[in-house]
């Protein structure tokens, strides 16, 4: 782990118009697919309770080209945290199911970070893929840490990986070992904001395609789903 590393910058220009953000952002073809689809679901629910929304796509760009894909989010998060009280990030393969309610409603103000905590079996999977961070100096810390812990750049989580190890979580075990100066620094949000197949909640707010192959025919069905429910259209493809 190298301590001095600073998160790289973005030059990106953007003017904060409410005190929170939605982003994401998408590398590679399919993911720039599934973003089209999740796009119109994210923008619901942010204008539903006023939030910005940023998701970026990106087919030939990259923010860490010397990492995985993965740790473009770090960066992205960090700029956003400048500007916005709270930044949730969703990744491009998650879209949201329903438009209520506010997750603000359920995040402790004073906590850095709000994640799900997947219950898989005997295993506990700190998820990554739908991420609430809040504008205080412990999440800079937080982050600055995930992002050195180069040890975990090309591991199978990358920065999940690095940021379960981080707060006791053992990444090759699945269950947490011991407590460190982080681990309070990471709340629990009830699996309803990041379900997934393997730990699917009865009524999501978040869906989270994050099996591998990637079942985009689920995704539109999903995404038909929420269309017919906001514009009260039939759910038979005809629109």
């Amino acid at each position: 782990m190298h301590a001095h590393n600073q998160i790289p910058r973005m030059s990106l220009v953007w003017k904060p118009r409410s005190e929170m953000i939605i982003c994401s952002l998408a590398a590679g073809a399919a993911h720039i697919e599934m973003m089209q689809l999740m796009a119109p679901t994210v923008n619901y629910y942010a204008n539903t309770h006023k939030m910005d929304v940023l998701l970026l796509s990106l087919p030939d760009i990259r923010l860490a080209p010397a990492r995985p894909p993965a740790w473009d989010k770090i960066i992205l998060i960090r700029h956003m945290l400048e500007l916005y009280e709270t930044v949730m990030w969703i990744d491009s393969d998650a879209l949201f199911c329903q438009s209520k309610p506010d997750i603000r409603e359920e995040l402790d103000p004073d906590c850095p970070m709000h994640i799900v905590f997947h219950h898989v079996g005997r295993s506990l999977i700190p998820n990554t893929g739908v991420w609430v961070c809040r504008r205080l100096p412990e999440t800079l810390e937080l982050l600055n840490a995930i992002w050195n812990h180069t040890s975990f750049i090309n591991h199978r989580w990358w920065e999940q990986g690095a940021l379960m190890d981080l707060i006791g979580c053992d990444p090759a075990k699945c269950r947490f070992v011991k407590q460190t100066s982080y681990t309070s620094m990471v709340r629990h949000l009830n699996h309803k904001w990041n379900s997934r197949q393997s730990d699917s909640a009865k009524n999501p707010v978040i869906y989270h395609y994050c099996s591998k192959p990637k079942p985009i025919d689920n995704m539109q069905l999903r995404y038909r789903r929420f269309l017919a429910q906001k514009m009260k259209l039939p759910l038979d493809g005809t629109y």
